[in-house]
């Protein structure tokens, strides 16, 4: 078991419940708002594992593996192995509309501002 969690809050307490023994649970952003906590307990009983996860971080404290790391999602992104959920494609002369969307947590997936 692997899980990946942007969410956090209600999210990450569910993901807590379900996960397997020995699974790992990524935690990479808190969009609901709300950061979780674990009781250690449940990590022991479950013997499961929190890993945080930030990718420019990590970039910046192994280099060369986060040089690899970028090639390996660009050349998937190139044999159109990549496909990322596009929530709403705005003019340029509305980019104001693409913040507020942002801003109050309405996207699900990648705001395109386009030219």
């Amino acid at each position: 078991d692997v899980i990946f969690d942007p969410v956090g809050g209600d999210v990450f307490d569910e993901s807590v419940r379900c996960i397997a023994f020995d699974g790992r649970l990524l935690v990479i952003g808190f969009t609901s708002g709300r950061i979780p906590s674990v009781n250690v307990n449940m990590p022991l009983i479950k013997g499961f594992s929190v890993v945080g996860v930030r990718a420019g971080e990590y970039g910046r404290q192994f280099p060369e593996r986060g040089r690899e790391n970028q090639a390996a999602i660009r050349s998937w992104a190139e044999q159109g192995k990549v496909h990322p959920h596009v929530f709403a494609e705005v003019p340029l002369d509305d980019w104001r509309e693409a913040w507020r969307l942002i801003r109050d947590r309405e996207v699900v997936g990648k705001v395109i501002i386009r030219p």
